[in-house]
């Protein structure tokens, strides 16, 4: 087929969601060379287009009727929005085998903005590096207070930070607690209608890829000015929170402050210290330490207790080499460090979700409870396991946290839990308040994160409106509901480009291991083939029917089962099973294994199953019950 023609007919066709050229011109029989293959590519804002042999993606501009000039002429399959085609390219292919452009693809596919037009780089590097001595003298000084920032040991912005100071009673024993969280003052520096305002806005996140971020401000703010760098004075929205001695808010005050960090301090190093393997020179530090964990441990059993739950996942965590080639992937449990900050920052979100609700204003996080179909699946396979739900129509926070504290040692933990996290509802933002399910929370919202999170900023701002005592002509409530939408999708954009970034990755590591054997689990049971979870790694895969070759087998996707029809093997969600590496297909990032079975005799071709062929051909391995993998980064916190 012609370019031109290919090019004519999609004009004709206009809005096209996919052509299969195959489909409608049918394949070239003369010759095996110039059968069209079928590519998808996805358009995005500029358009894309396929080019056949190499797999790659090109960006283009309207104007001209000629493609690449290298492009072949066996075009291979086109996935068009509102661009018209026949037009200059913009970049050079992106070639989907080079592990350097794996972020490229993210965010032509997704139509992320990657670079900061000029403008808004001015105005970031225009902005007075030091606070004026009235806006100094005005805020409560933090500066003599031992406040720290605990975060990972890559991370650049750090926008919280943590004081903690013990009341002592005349008996010596713990009275109570002073809590202090402290988030840098990003409003300050970016008021609204900006420049920086409007692209943060645009951006509504940002963007975590591994080892490479695009982030929501230019570096200028989000790693440096904003920042809360070691010993240097930083502007910040306090949350100050005396609490009981068994760890219950008793007061809060929220402030505006300013504070120097004395340390900067990551998880790794704090948790060493908790595991005794590191020695802190600083007496006052250490003491401060061991109080968080006793604190936080208060805070995390009362958040459990009220009915939260929690989702104890590992997480799964891939390191790069500078090329972007993935050299290890590895399953990581939670911290005591890390748990410190989590509850620390789900504490202060809630007491300024009340404060802002007091005032009649705000911006809630909210997280409804999943409907009855949606749960149905977790109560049904939990009773199968012998943990019954009596909640009606949906269980209880609190019931579905006795079911995870159940299986907690248990070896279908993992899968169970995800299935459970995929039965909840999305969480988004909203100006009406209607709690956090998950959390077990009356009020909750985003405040701790306002270089990472537009939800964040517009509560700082709302903040500062009920401090001045003024009611907010800033946003109404129709403009509040507007962003509210707004923030939510671009989030969940994140999430997926995210968690896709991150499969890419994982099929790349897998891509020097076909044939290799390793000990997985099964996840998931379809019409099609069983996903197995490769222990190791994390990493999942699908196992299809076709290539089980000692039975005939059938799925009973309700019962979660596949059973063989001579031998009567059964395999069933939960179950251990050995598998080997069969395909790695970096294009479509997905991977078939198959079951091994070292000591069954190969003298046999194989036995048909029951699904045919061609309604396989078409199933993506994306549309089975179990994810790929386990990354369970909080969103909440």
């Amino acid at each position: 087929m012609k370019r031109k023609e290919i090019l004519r007919l999609v004009q004709e066709m206009g809005q096209i969601e996919l052509i299969k050229l195959q489909q409608i011109f049918g394949a070239d029989n003369r010759s095996k060379r110039k059968r069209l293959k079928i590519v998808l590519v996805e358009f995005a804002e500029k358009g894309m287009i396929a080019l056949s042999g190499d797999p790659c993606m090109v960006s283009w501009s309207g104007g001209s009727e000629k493609i690449a000039d290298d492009a072949p002429e066996e075009q291979t399959a086109v996935r068009e929005k509102k661009k018209p085609l026949g037009a200059k390219p913009l970049a050079k292919p992106i070639n989907v085998r080079n592990p350097e452009t794996d972020l490229d693809r993210m965010v032509e596919k997704y139509n992320l903005r990657r670079d900061f037009p000029a403008a808004v780089l001015q105005e970031a590097n225009d902005i007075p590096k030091i606070a004026a001595p009235e806006e100094v003298a005005r805020r409560v000084d933090m500066r003599s207070r031992l406040v720290v920032t605990i975060d990972g040991i890559d991370a650049k912005d750090l926008d919280d930070a943590v004081s903690l100071e013990v009341r002592i009673g005349p008996d010596g024993k713990i009275e109570g607690w002073n809590l202090g969280v402290h988030i840098a003052d990003v409003s300050h520096y970016v008021p609204l209608g900006t420049k920086l305002d409007k692209e943060a806005l645009k951006r509504g996140n940002s963007y975590y890829f591994v080892n490479k971020v695009l982030p929501m401000f230019p570096e200028a703010l989000s790693n440096h000015l904003c920042s809360l760098n070691p010993r240097e004075d930083k502007l910040t929205v306090s949350a100050f929170m005396e609490l009981s001695a068994d760890g219950h808010v008793k007061s809060y005050e929220i402030k505006e402050s300013i504070i120097c960090t004395r340390h900067r301090l990551n998880y790794t190093d704090v948790q060493r210290y908790f595991d005794g393997e590191l020695k802190l020179e600083d007496a006052e530090l250490a003491e401060t330490l061991d109080k968080m964990r006793e604190l936080y441990r208060l805070l995390y059993e009362n958040r459990i207790k009220s009915g939260s739950i929690d989702f104890d996942f590992q997480e799964q965590k891939i390191s790069l080499n500078e090329t972007g080639e993935p050299e290890k992937v590895w399953l990581k449990d939670r911290l005591d460090s890390e748990r410190i900050i989590e509850e620390f920052m789900l504490l202060a979100n809630k007491v300024v979700a009340r404060y802002l609700a007091d005032k009649g204003h705000s911006i809630f996080r909210i997280h409804e409870e999943p409907t009855t179909e949606k749960i149905a699946d977790f109560v049904r396979l939990a009773l199968r396991f012998g943990h019954k739900l009596y909640g009606v129509p949906v269980p209880t926070p609190v019931e579905i946290q006795k079911v995870l504290f159940e299986i907690k040692d248990k070896p279908y933990k993992e899968f169970l839990s995800q299935l459970l996290l995929r039965s909840m509802m999305q969480a988004r933002y909203d100006t009406e308040n209607l709690g956090h399910y998950g959390l077990g929370f009356e009020y909750y919202t985003h405040f701790t994160s306002p270089i990472r999170r537009y939800a964040d900023l517009i509560v700082h701002r709302l903040i500062k409106e009920a401090l001045a005592g003024q009611k907010s002509d800033t946003y109404d409530s129709d403009r509040l509901n507007e962003i509210s939408r707004h923030i939510s999708t671009t989030e969940r954009v994140a999430m997926d480009a995210e968690r896709e970034f991150f499969k890419i990755k994982a099929v790349r590591f897998m891509k020097d291991k076909e044939g290799k054997v390793y000990d997985g689990m099964i996840t998931g049971v379809t019409a099609f083939g069983m996903f197995v979870q490769i222990t190791e790694f994390g990493i999942e895969g699908l196992v299809r029917y076709m290539d089980i070759d000692d039975d005939y087998y059938i799925a009973d996707e309700k019962e979660y089962t596949a059973h063989g029809r001579d031998h009567r093997q059964r395999y069933t969600i939960g179950d251990k099973v050995k598998i080997k590496v069969k395909r790695v297909n970096i294009e479509r990032g997905f991977l078939d294994f198959t079951i091994y079975f070292p000591d069954v005799p190969r003298n046999y071709d194989g036995i048909k199953t029951k699904v045919n062929r061609g309604s396989i051909a078409r199933k993506s391995p994306s549309a089975g019950k179990g994810s790929f993998f386990k990354k369970n980064r909080s969103k909440e916190k």
